[in-house]
């Protein structure tokens, strides 16, 4: 299912990028000169830079001061969805690799191993094996190989120091065609766009080939007590708009960091930042 829907968004995209081609000066191989060149190289990940919790950088600022924020319920589910997805690719290409046909892989996995997750991603993990097997024997019908697309997920670390960001940056993936895959629980908002472009950017500044398209794999439901997991894919072709808006947010959150100053409160916080009570009584950082 993934990967048709992945297949299909490419001709799209391409489409559009024939129309709307990425500006030279704004490719992650361009790190030497502005405005992809960072004014300093502080080692920022890409979600400090995108994501953006706070409007006013106060978390980013937080964390280098050494505070450590709380989780939220829905944060910690977001890290278990993550591991779901890569459990799920992992120890299903370990079992076909070893010669198992995909429905003995499924039995084996979709039992014991899938009761070592938390009971809130059971049935995600399960699902994501039976579908990703049900792939493998398809391949394997028409006379291709079982792993030839399994698993696309792999958290791909990619080196950004070129561009002012970490050193060890975790793409949840490279899918086909050199796409950037990230994988979000809930509903898709656009700074996962421009987050896109930050690991677009980085790849570019590693590899220096042209990284355009980027998907986007939401999990709207968990399922659960009788209804499977819900899935979606969201297909971005990384414009220069996401690129420029990554670039200007680094380099806001590099300034914030060089003038050492506290950057103080937004005009209003959300309450699942992890830095709340630490902004507002209750933590070390207020």
């Amino acid at each position: 299912m993934l990967r048709g829907l992945m297949r299909g968004s490419f001709r799209r995209l391409h489409e559009i990028a024939y129309s709307n081609p990425v500006s030279p000066e704004l490719r992650g191989w361009r790190w030497e000169s502005p405005p992809v060149k960072p004014r300093a190289y502080l080692g920022l990940g890409v979600s400090e830079v995108a994501y953006r919790y706070c409007p006013t950088f106060r978390d980013l600022w937080l964390r280098r001061q050494g505070v450590r924020g709380e989780a939220s319920g829905r944060v910690e589910a977001g890290v278990w969805v993550h591991e779901a997805f890569h459990r799920a690719a992992r120890d299903l290409r370990m079992l076909l690799s070893r010669g198992l046909p995909p429905w003995r892989a499924v039995l084996v996995l979709a039992g014991r191993r899938a009761e070592e997750l938390p009971r809130e991603v059971r049935e995600l993990y399960r699902y994501l094996v039976v579908m990703w097997a049900g792939e493998s024997a398809s391949a394997l019908m028409t006379g291709g190989e079982g792993l030839s697309w399994l698993p696309w997920l792999s958290e791909y670390t990619v080196d950004g120091s070129l561009l002012g960001l970490s050193r060890r940056l975790r793409v949840d993936a490279l899918g086909e065609g050199g796409a950037v895959v990230e994988v979000k629980y809930g509903r898709s908002l656009w700074r996962h766009r421009v987050g896109l472009a930050g690991y677009a950017l980085a790849l570019e500044s590693q590899l220096e080939v042209p990284v355009d398209f980027g998907v986007i794999v939401r999990v709207e439901d968990l399922g659960g007590g009788g209804r499977p997991p819900r899935l979606s894919i969201e297909q971005v072709y990384i414009d220069d708009q996401l690129r420029e808006e990554f670039l200007e947010a680094r380099d806001e959150a590099i300034e914030v960091l060089l003038s050492g100053s506290d950057p103080g409160l937004p005009s209003s916080c959300p309450r699942g930042c992890v830095f709340y009570r630490a902004c507002h009584g209750g933590g070390d950082g207020g």
